[in-house]
């Protein structure tokens, strides 16, 4: 197959122009061809334990979740007392002064709005989770993972934040890469490419090598156990279940 259909040069994946086909079988993992379910459903055991360091994000995103009740409380203040201003407003300057009126209600919508976000992010960080920078992690990961001789690409049109944890997701990309280097024989440049579809952010690891007929299943269960630790959705990319490539659906 065409080594640039596996791995284009642009700096955005292709899942847009090409739909991407769920597979049948939950529990897709990059089959190969010849091979069939015994190699895509695998035991869905607990993943391996990861080192975290989520106890500092917990306290961050407690104290957050405390300023945002605050703010919270602030807001219903200044709500309060715009509703009393509103009527005590004399007659004959009542429409000058309930335009400025409209205009603080309209910063007050504001704060609501940023309120809202604070409050879901320090939500997240309370339960452990952080912002992520897809492409610098991806990056990080292919500086650690490549070889001399085996240069991993990383591809990617935007920057995208993420929050999760980034130990298991690392877990996660690691084994990715490995699988798909384990499916072309440890042949062939490796990419990773970074996007964003309707606001659900993905991962594609591919690969230009030629697909092989076998795999080691043992690649495959450890692949599959770091994917349900991290609660993420593989699905095969454009070139389908027989190609070297496939695509993290991370969870939101």
């Amino acid at each position: 197959m065409p080594s640039q259909a596996l791995c284009p040069r642009t700096e955005r994946m292709t899942t847009d122009r090409n739909p991407v086909l769920d597979p049948a079988d939950p529990s897709y993992v990059l089959p190969a061809p010849p091979r069939g379910h015994d190699l895509l459903i695998t035991d869905s055991g607990e993943s391996p334990p990861l080192q975290r360091s989520g106890a500092t994000t917990r306290a961050l995103g407690q104290r957050f979740h405390a300023q945002a009740q605050s703010l919270d409380l602030l807001l219903t203040e200044v709500r309060d007392r715009l509703e009393q201003l509103d009527g005590a407003i004399a007659e004959d300057s009542r429409a000058q002064l309930k335009g400025a009126v409209r205009d603080l209600a309209r910063v007050v919508d504001w704060c609501d709005a940023l309120r809202e976000e604070f409050e879901v992010e320090s939500a997240r960080a309370s339960e452990g989770l952080e912002p992520i920078d897809l492409v610098e992690l991806c990056e990080q990961q292919a500086n650690a993972l490549q070889g001399l001789t085996d240069p991993i690409a990383v591809l990617s049109g935007k920057h995208i934040v993420y929050w999760g944890d980034r130990g298991r997701l690392m877990h996660v990309i690691q084994k990715a890469l490995e699988l798909v280097w384990a499916r072309t024989g440890s042949q062939g440049l490796r990419c990773i490419e970074v996007d964003s579809h309707d606001g659900a952010p993905s991962i594609r690891v591919c690969s230009r090598g030629e697909p092989a007929r076998d795999i080691d299943s043992d690649v495959v269960d450890a692949f599959r156990a770091a994917v349900d630790g991290f609660e993420a959705t593989v699905v095969p990319d454009e070139l389908g279940p027989g190609g070297a490539g496939l695509v993290l659906r991370l969870p939101i």
